[in-house]
């Protein structure tokens, strides 16, 4: 399993080139990693809030910042805040950015100018750590990394023939070395003489007397099977009676069963009540004037009028500007759009539009005709083939022939 970068960077950072331990021992004394100078240009800074610096205040267009001035390294985000900005270059954090925020930094810009002053793969073993920074995580970390590796010279072993080059594995090879299976390599075995095979004659082979080797039989019957029991007496049995087909059994005719009563088809009215509650989803007993105040609670539905074609009205209202008795002849007028529409274009037309200050849609379905008054230059997508199932609706249930509840 690969190292994890979190764990890779944590350790670097804290076993690098100016950490205490190596400090300790090197006497020039290396720089310290929090010390180290980063150097930040605008291209730098990778969120929107970047771009409000000032960087005309900066003839060099660029800054330099201490790592410990920064924030969440160890958290794979680097950050750094207005108020040490304003601290180090006064005039580049504009005055309407509050102290709190934060300034996302290039993480990839930080780590490549730290590689300098981290601790090199090749100066200690990876699997000894500083005895001071002996923590589970540092343990793990060294255990990922050892594991790596192997898988690395598995790897590279089973590649080819050659052994790989050495590498800075060397260490951790010698303490976990690999077994390689010598390769053997086996002669071809010399291949077996042809043997030969003759067949005997089948005329010698039936010539002996089976079990009596050397002793020839009698020419005459060569090749003919003595039946042993030939001399014995053969009982007499009468003469086998030609076989009987088998009488089928009888069939037994099943009984039917009394087919069942014909239920005779569901009347008029009650499909079109059934249907309108459907629609409406209720259990009510619907007629015209309910099924009128139900569709004033549609969108954009202003009244609706419910009629028949002679101009019964059945339930319902215009608004109050609207005259209902000029309205009745609505049906006729339907009867008329419908046949021009079939006549100009040979499509059926289910409902017309008549654009006023409120729109008023006509549909006619059979006997029974409805006014829906509406807003906006037309009814919204679907509510036209509503409608149509209403209206009907409406006229079955209002079926002059069905008389039937």
């Amino acid at each position: 399993m690969a190292p994890k970068f979190g764990n890779y960077l944590f350790r670097n950072l804290k076993s690098g080139a100016g950490s205490p331990e190596k400090a300790s021992n090197d006497p020039a004394g290396a720089v310290s990693v929090e010390d180290q100078d980063i150097v930040l240009q605008p291209a730098d800074f990778t969120s929107e809030i970047g771009g409000a610096l000032n960087w005309g205040s900066q003839e060099s267009r660029e800054i330099r910042v201490k790592l410990r001035q920064t924030d969440g390294l160890m958290d794979g985000r680097v950050t750094i805040s207005a108020k040490m900005l304003r601290e180090l270059y006064p005039g580049l954090v504009p005055e309407q950015l509050k102290e709190e925020t934060s300034f996302p930094v290039s993480l990839r810009t930080v780590v490549l100018q730290l590689q300098n002053v981290m601790r090199s793969p090749n100066d200690a073993s990876p699997l000894a750590g500083p005895p001071d920074f002996d923590t589970p995580i540092a343990q793990v970390a060294r255990e990922d990394e050892g594991f790596f590796k192997l898988e690395e010279n598995a790897s590279s072993s089973t590649s080819g023939s050659n052994p790989p080059a050495a590498s800075s594995a060397g260490d951790f090879a010698s303490i976990l070395p690999l077994i390689r299976e010598k390769e053997q390599v086996r002669d071809n075995p010399p291949a077996a003489p042809p043997i030969q095979v003759v067949a005997p004659l089948p005329a010698e082979e039936s010539a002996f007397v089976r079990g009596v080797p050397g002793v020839r039989g009698d020419p005459g019957v060569v090749g003919v099977k003595k039946d042993p029991f030939a001399d014995l007496p053969k009982p007499k049995l009468p003469p086998p009676k030609p076989p009987v087909a088998a009488s089928p059994p009888p069939v037994q005719e099943i009984p039917k069963l009394p087919e069942p009563d014909k239920r005779p088809p569901k009347p008029q009215r009650r499909r079109g009540l059934e249907l309108l509650q459907e629609l409406f989803l209720t259990d009510d007993f619907l007629d015209a004037g309910q099924v009128a105040q139900l569709l004033r609670g549609f969108p954009k539905v202003r009244a609706a009028l419910i009629m028949l074609d002679d101009g019964t009205v059945l339930g319902g209202d215009l608004p109050e500007n609207y005259r209902v008795s000029a309205a009745l002849p609505a049906p006729a007028l339907m009867r008329a759009v419908r046949e021009f529409g079939t006549a100009v274009s040979s499509a059926e037309v289910s409902a017309f539009t008549l654009l006023a200050d409120l729109p008023i849609s006509i549909f006619l379905e059979g006997r029974v005709c409805m006014m829906v008054v509406h807003e906006g230059r037309g009814l919204l997508p679907g509510m036209r083939e509503r409608f149509s199932q209403i209206t009907k609706a409406l006229d079955a249930l209002y079926d002059p022939g069905d008389k039937d509840d």
